[in-house]
């Protein structure tokens, strides 16, 4: 094919590709859809009322509020506010009042609480000890107590230990247990390298609903590692991404369709394989942000990239019709960055 056949050829797809850009802008995001964690979370503490015994209840409920507060102070980045909250919410711990069943339970719930204290403080190494301390009792309470609904905490915890390698940028080892972890959820592999007991029917034993927001949530950590990577970077990362990664050929057996087609969709990307990238992009961003907006987005950034790349006409056409694009709803600080670079316009 000729140089001026290709431009043609890939000037016809991003014109379909960003009308299909539009049109799915134009869908609204499911924004009823809580995290996994959340939601867990929520089925714990409804638990903790049926289970154990009312001395806990008082105590977790006095203290508790505190761990919330820690929560919040981190995520506003009020830290030293945070450790004083944390250091309150030790108080039923120290005072060994608590039942075994509700000291294992509050603690995992803390030390996850107060791994994020450490994260962004960038004690990586403490960050992590306490998740490996929250999934140790996790381990417990599932295989001894029956809270099988902790195998979602589980999951969620690996999860942190991903964005704890990301921040570090051991992007590798981050990429790897993120593919590990989507692997396991397929039902594809039957173990996570994380001490514990782990098994597919635990697994099955879960909602799906709860699956399919798991799997989604770790498929857009990948995506937020791999985003703004240099294209040689981004194919080795990529490459150690899909050497871990088993998934079904089978669209049925998925647990989140649109997840695994971004994937897809990267694989293309990072390949320079542009016309199948554009085909498939082009069918995902019609089909609208809906639960996995920050998947929309992170394509939305690698369609501009490549018109960019390959110097195709009217690429201020392109760009004048993103940044139009007024509101982007739940967008990661380092997408907002990106798309202000792409768009060449100025962050809010």
């Amino acid at each position: 094919m000729s140089c001026d056949s290709a431009a043609n050829l890939y000037s016809e797809l991003f014109k379909t590709t960003l009308e299909h850009c539009q049109r799915g802008y134009a869908k609204p995001i499911k924004t009823t859809t809580d995290s996994a964690n959340k939601l867990v979370e929520e089925q714990l503490l409804r638990l903790i009322t049926t289970r154990l015994p009312l001395t806990d209840q008082k105590l977790m409920g006095k203290f508790g509020n505190a761990r919330f507060q820690g929560l919040n102070a981190v995520r506003q980045g009020n830290l030293m506010t945070a450790e004083c909250a944390f250091a309150e919410a030790r108080v039923p711990l120290q005072l060994n009042k608590l039942s075994l069943e509700g000291s294992l339970l509050y603690e995992s719930l803390l030390e996850q609480s107060e791994s994020y204290l450490d994260y962004r403080r960038g004690d990586f190494d403490k960050a992590r000890n306490r998740i490996f301390k929250a999934i140790a009792n996790d381990v417990v309470l599932e295989s001894q107590y029956g809270y099988d609904i902790l195998f979602l905490h589980r999951i969620h915890l690996a999860h942190n230990l991903v964005r704890i390698d990301a921040q570090r940028t051991c992007f590798e080892n981050a990429l790897e247990l993120a593919c590990q972890i989507l692997s396991y959820l397929e039902g594809v592999s039957e173990v996570l390298p994380i001490s514990g007991i782990w098994g597919y029917e635990r697994v099955a034993r879960q909602s799906p609903e709860l699956v399919a927001i798991m799997f989604a949530e770790v498929t857009s950590e990948i995506a937020i590692i791999l985003a703004g990577q240099n294209r040689q970077l981004a194919r080795h990362l990529f490459a150690v991404t899909f050497a871990h990664l088993h998934l079904q050929t089978n669209h049925n057996r998925h647990c989140h369709l649109q997840a695994c087609v971004w994937l897809l969709i990267k694989q293309a990307f990072v390949n320079n394989d542009f016309a199948t990238f554009l085909e498939r992009a082009s069918d995902f961003l019609a089909f609208g942000r809906a639960d996995t907006p920050l998947l929309w987005y992170a394509t939305v950034i690698d369609l501009i990239t490549l018109w960019d790349e390959l110097a195709l006409p009217d690429s201020e056409l392109i760009r004048l019709e993103v940044a139009n694009m007024a509101t982007w709803e739940k967008l990661p600080q380092k997408f907002s960055s990106l798309l202000c670079v792409c768009t060449n316009t100025e962050a809010a």
